[in-house]
Formats: C-alpha cells, structure tokens, sequence
C-alpha cells in the first residue's frame, strides 16, 4: 500500500463504490454537552550511535560510491500450482566498489501500492545505498507497470515466489556480490505493499539476512477487518489471526481495491493477459468485472462490501499475505518502521510482529516514526522513504531514518557493530528539533518493549476515569441505529494528512448523539508521557444477541474543553455474540503522546464510524462502570 498520491487518481471510481461513506461535513451531529467538536493531533561509513536517557543520537553518513544500472526483464513461474509465467520489470544498481575480489552485500526492494520501480520511494532508496557501496536490485511487483500477472497482495503464493527466482537469476550468478555457504548475502527494504513481502520472503528464503520493514502489515486480516478484540488465550492481545471476523475497514479497502483494478486501463500490469492464458474459465467469465486481482481477491472484497463477514477461504487466502503467518520461519534481524499518524496500518501491527520475533530470539528494533498513510509527510531531518518525496543522496546521509536503516544493514550484513540501536524509538512531537543534521533530537528511547509503567482508571458512574480505589457504580447506554447510520467521523481515510490530495482534513472529528459514551479523568497535576499500548477491561453488554461491535479512542482534552483524537486513531471491537457477557479485554491502537500538565484523558466508546462498515441491525450497548478499567502507558503522577 502507499500515501495519499498515488490513491488520489482513483478517488472519482472508490466514491462510486460506495467505498468512501458520507463527506465529512454531512454527517457531523451534534456534540455531547461536555463532548464537544473534537481535533485531531499531528503533526559509506555506518552509524555511530550513542544513546542517552533521552533521545536517540546517530551521526551523519556519507555516501561515496558511484554507480551504474542494468535494466531487463526477467521470465518467472509463479501462482499456487507453479503455472502462471509473466515477465518482471527489474533494474540492478551496481555500485564501483563492489568487484569479484571485493563483493558487496546486496539489498532487494520493491514499491508501495500503484507505484513502480521508477517511483520516487525506490529511485532514492537504491541510490542511497547503491553510494554506501550495496548492489541494489529492485523490481515492480507483479500487476504494476511493466510487469505482468495481476495484483496479488504480496502473496507467498505469486509475489514471493517471483522474489526468489529474480534473487537466483540476477543476484546468485554475480561475482561480486558476497556470498556464504547458504548463498548470496540479501538485505531487503521496503515500505507499505513494498514492506508486505519482507517477512514472507525472509521466512522462505534463508539467504535474506536482515529487513527493514516499513509502515505495513503484520496480518492482512487484522489491517482491513479489525479487530481489537483480546480473544481468550491470547497472551500478547496482539495475536489477530484468532478472530474469525471484525469490523470491515470500508474507505481504506475500497480505495486500493480500486487502484489495483485500474491499471490495465492504465496500461499496468498484464491481468487481463495472465487471465486469458490461464484458461480458467470462472477468471475468463470475470475477467471484466475484476480486471486487476484473480478472481478470490474479488469475491473476498465483494463478500465484505456486502455483509461486512469474511468467509473461511476469504481468511486462508490473506493469510498467505500475511506476515503473522510466516513469522516462526523468520531468522532475519528486522528493524519495523511504522508511523503514529496511519490509521491503515498502525502501531499495533508492528508491535505484534515486534512482540512474536523478541518471542523467538531473532534480532529486532522497532522505530515509531511521525507520519504514515494518509497523506503525512516527513519531518524535517527525518526522512521517511514512503512520502513520495524527492530526496538526493546527500539529504539522506542527514536523516534519522535512513542513517538508522543504513546502520541496520551494515551491522547484520557487513558485520559493523554500532548499527543495532535501541528496542524502541520514538518520535516526539512535543520535542524541538535542533534544525539541522539528523533528527534525533526528537527521538527518544526504551532499552525494552513494552515500555515499564502504566496507570490504570476506574470507570466511574459519572462519567469519570479515576485512580481512586472506590467507585460509583452505575450503568451507561449508548446506541447502534439502523443500518449503522449516521455514523460517527474520524477521518475522510488517506484524505485528512496535511499533505494529502485532495486534502479534507479541515472536518474535526465529531460523534452522535446517543452513540457514544466518555469518561474523561481530572485535569493532570503533572504531565503524562504515554508511548504504548492501551488497554481496557470493559463489563459491556448488547441486546440485539448478535456480535457486538463498538469502537474506542482516546482524546487529550485541554483546560478549555477542546477534545483531541489522537491521531485520528480508533479501534473497532467485535465480540462474538457468544461471548457477549464475559468482560471484554481490548486492545487500543498504540500511540506516543505527551498528555500536558493541567490536561486530561478521555476514553470514548462509540457505536459507529464512517471509515467502516458498521452493524446494520438497531442495537442498544450497556457499559457497566464497576469493574470496567482502562490503562494507558506511563505513570500518572501527583
């Protein structure tokens, strides 16, 4: 997947799908006394690193190595049954230094979703670490630009399979790419669909020894169904794949479900032609309707389109483009990247794969950066490769992310040490950057994940968050109307960054009348620095006797009364209507916050929104205050 500019040329066709809901200004009701109109926040040498208690330090690189390239492309045999052979664009950077009596590490790379080998986020990557003296092989996956074959997901199925044999025939026969007993020595970087592939093909391919994995996904199912569910025997409460169903993320699916079936009107990809040359007569008779994806792709949109369900072969299907499911074959070193701002891929994604590879011993940093989907570009110094930004050489030997990504790579592939960092950074957007060189004045750091500390409130009966040990119990009603409509709004998806295009982020986020409920702690008596996870325990109940299904967000509310969704984030939650009863343990998307002195934290629970497909039958949701908790990352102190 990718930000906001390639998803803009298809607005006009995702609006006609339905996919996009009402325009924000359609559906704003009228806010709760108290609740009020609500905001949203944003905003070849290595590395030397040297951390304090306070922010991450990295040191400027300097790229010297000149470089050629090589264009070709090259047949591959792909698909479930070995069967399907298209061509893949690819071009080799090939860096001066790196000769058969000097071979060099190699670094695969492909593009984010609609994008190219061409593409600015691709272009600048190889260029950057073709000069740090890697040879660089980057492609367009299968479906896009002069590729062929249709869209697959990054599935283990097609797109993985293409990688290895690009690896074996452009990599395994140079002389001057370094080697071991178990092969070339692989690196692979990539962001958003780019990132998709790194963990399925590192699990398959022992010669890819270090990743760095940008804003994607952990599993599929968890990215475009959420849900924030903790399902019994969960002991991360990260572990997506034990949901059958969740909540259908609508806007954002509808739009790359566009896009991907756009580009043989475009002229990308070779669908149409890989359809025909199958032979299959049910991909032959849809050929038409579903002219970018095979057909299970298709009938898995159109499914949750229509009954917000996914089906079981819906489920095995993007579990084969999921990095949950190939993750205890990874022995890669993975350093995840992933933006605070996106609200299609968000935190929690990488810390599930966090969490599962620290699990199992293989080597892991992660690095919550400023933006992400959406439009939300890099901050300065910062240099986050997937905003479509055009960025040389030089600016990129200045830049936190890419000086750490570089470090990544020469410590696992070259052997430098120093290159590793931290578990975790941050970005801080309470923190001044000092103005020039790397931004990593406005990183700070945890030498463990999760981070040590929290607070847990108590639900009160008037609708207080509290840490006292007595509460007034009570019972709060909120509503789910018919059809699921009028819903709440968050975000107009991939619509609301700042740099978005078209840009419809002027909307505040608001919610209905009835559909919601806010507990809202007092003011803080010193500020909060919360980075993590939140969490509640929740005693809630429905009466229709089906799933029960709710969202949860948390707000920074000011001394004045302006609320402030953090990041526009939210998390769907569907209980299953047999465990409608049972508390409800959920999982919050993660942020990195500064709650200031004299602020407070709200937790609204809420019955709709209009980024997703919500319950259609009328419903009446009871919360029950005692018993009911929520804990937010960091200490609450005074």
């Amino acid at each position: 997947m990718r930000a906001s500019r390639g998803i803009g040329l298809v607005v006009g066709v995702a609006l006609l799908l339905g996919g996009l809901g009402s325009a924000p200004g359609t559906a704003v009701g009228t806010p709760t006394p108290g609740l009020g109109a609500v905001s949203s926040s944003q905003s070849s040498s290595h590395v030397v690193a040297r951390s304090s208690a306070r922010s991450d330090h990295v040191k400027s690189v300097r790229g010297r190595h000149k470089w050629k390239t090589k264009q070709r492309i090259v047949p591959v045999t792909t698909g479930p049954n070995d069967d399907i052979k298209i061509g893949i664009d690819t071009r080799l950077y090939l860096p001066g230094n790196a000769t058969r009596k000097h071979p060099q590490p190699a670094i695969v790379m492909t593009h984010g979703f609609g994008l190219t080998k061409d593409s600015p986020e691709v272009v600048n990557t190889a260029r950057f670490f073709a000069a740090h003296g890697y040879t660089v092989l980057t492609y367009t996956s299968s479906g896009f630009g002069d590729s062929g074959g249709c869209v697959t997901l990054q599935s283990a199925d097609y797109d993985v399979k293409s990688a290895k044999q690009l690896i074996d025939k452009l990599l395994e026969p140079r002389r001057d790419v370094l080697r071991d007993r178990r092969g070339v020595v692989v690196g692979t970087i990539g962001g958003s669909y780019g990132g998709g592939i790194q963990l399925p093909l590192a699990g398959s391919d022992k010669r890819i020894r270090a990743s760095v994995v940008g804003r994607t996904w952990n599993s599929l199912q968890y990215s475009l169904d959420p849900n924030n569910w903790v399902a019994p025997g969960d002991k991360t409460g990260l572990t997506h794949a034990l949901h059958t169903q969740g909540v259908f993320k609508q806007q954002w699916t509808s739009l790359f479900y566009a896009l991907g079936n756009s580009q043989p009107a475009s002229g990308g990809g070779g669908c149409p032609e890989a359809k025909a040359a199958s032979g299959d007569p049910v991909e032959i008779a849809n050929a038409g309707a579903c002219p970018g994806y095979y057909f299970p792709l298709c009938a898995t949109y159109d499914s949750l389109t229509a009954t917000g369900d996914a089906s079981a072969d819906s489920r095995r299907l993007i579990a084969r483009a999921s990095a949950s499911s190939f993750l205890p074959k990874v022995k890669a070193a993975v350093l995840l990247v992933q933006g605070q701002s996106d609200t299609l891929f968000n935190l929690n994604d990488a810390s599930a794969t966090y969490l599962e590879l620290k699990r199992r011993k293989v080597p892991v940093g992660m690095i919550w950066n400023s933006g992400g989907h959406g439009g939300y570009v890099s901050q300065p110094g910062e240099c986050e490769l997937y905003d479509g930004a055009e960025r040389g050489v030089r600016q990129m030997d200045r830049c936190y992310l890419t000086v750490r990504s570089l470090g990544w790579m020469d410590h696992f592939l070259r052997g430098k040490k120093g290159g590793r960092g931290p578990a975790l950074t941050y970005y801080r957007d309470w923190t001044k950057y000092a103005g020039k060189g790397p931004n990593d004045e406005q990183y700070g750091l945890a030498r463990r994940f999760p981070r040590k500390g929290a607070t847990t409130f108590r639900l009160t009966g008037s609708d207080q968050l509290t840490t006292g040990k007595s509460v007034s119990a009570a019972t709060a009603t909120f509503t789910n109307p018919a059809g699921g409509s009028p819903a709440a709004y968050t975000e107009t998806s991939n619509f609301t960054g700042p740099a978005s295009s078209p840009y419809l982020g002027d909307a505040p986020p608001t919610e209905q009348t009835g559909q919601h409920v806010a507990f809202t702690s007092a003011p803080l008596k010193k500020r909060l620095i919360s980075v993590g996870i939140p969490s509640a325990r929740l005693r809630i109940t429905n009466s229709n006797g089906q799933d029960m299904v709710f969202f949860a967000k948390v707000y920074d509310v000011a001394p004045d009364g302006t609320a402030t969704l953090i990041h526009r984030l939210i998390s769907p939650v569907r209980v299953p209507a047999d465990r409608v009863g049972d508390p409800v343990e959920i999982r919050l998307a993660g942020f990195a916050h500064k709650f200031r002195r004299g602020h407070s934290v709200r937790l609204v629970l809420c019955s709709t929104d209009q980024t997703s497909y919500n319950a259609k039958v009328a419903d009446v949701l009871s919360l029950t205050s005692a018993g009911s908790t929520f804990t937010v990352p960091g200490r609450v102190r005074g």
